[in-house]
């Protein structure tokens, strides 16, 4: 009943289309010129590791709707996909999905991955944090991460935590030279110049710092670097 109501949500999107398979839905979404190519799982462990590495790909015309029947309900794989920087992640009750499933389908610069609950497998769960998380928010000024839950989840206040640390390196600046000390205020200019771009090197086996370096290269792009 759960994955039919998921189904309709998804087919009442406007340019959307509902793919049978995550293959199939990616081929569709690499094909596409617009609107999203939608699969609906029902969430579990087993296939996880498939639908990260489809959100990797970064396909604009992608999307993931994940299906939470049975409780306790774990929201450790989005939390992850959010560490992809350029990912729209939501998580809300099925029967109360608010604005994630438009905003996540007018979601055109990557992939899209949204979580809906029961609300029968998360009664009584202090820890259920609905939220959205929409990069796009960032252009304007705004937090990407909203969310209407009276408490954060402590995995994703870690997040979040992280999240601001790397923003406050990102626009720290440099010292202002005090007035006539032209050495000094040459010296300033100079390095403010130069540090306008940041290379970020890496490597990774995992993926886990390909990941970690998307996310301070997210931030800095928010501090004004390049």
């Amino acid at each position: 009943m759960s994955m039919e109501k998921a189904t309709n949500l998804v087919k009442a999107l406007p340019s959307s289309r509902l793919c049978d398979s995550l293959d199939s839905a990616r081929a569709a979404a690499g094909a596409a010129e617009s609107g999203k190519c939608w699969y609906v799982m029902q969430l579990g462990k087993t296939s996880m590791s498939e639908v990260h590495a489809a959100l990797q790909e970064g396909s604009g015309q992608l999307g993931v709707l994940l299906v939470a029947s049975q409780s306790p309900v774990s929201q450790l794989e989005v939390l992850r996909a959010m560490e992809y920087g350029g990912v729209y992640v939501a998580s809300a009750e099925l029967e109360k999905p608010g604005e994630c499933l438009k905003e996540a389908a007018s979601f055109s610069i990557g992939p899209s991955l949204v979580l809906l609950a029961e609300a029968a497998a998360i009664k009584g769960d202090e820890n259920w944090t609905a939220f959205r998380y929409d990069p796009r928010r960032e252009d304007q000024g705004l937090a990407a991460f909203v969310t209407d839950s009276s408490r954060v989840r402590t995995e994703i206040q870690g997040f979040l935590s992280r999240e601001s640390l790397l923003t406050l390196i990102a626009k720290k600046s440099l010292p202002s030279p005090s007035a006539g000390d032209t050495e000094a205020g040459g010296l300033s200019e100079g390095l403010a110049a130069a540090s306008k771009t940041v290379t970020i090197l890496y490597s990774s086996d995992t993926g886990h710092a390909e990941e970690c370096a998307k996310a301070v290269a997210r931030q800095c792009r928010n501090g004004g670097y390049a």
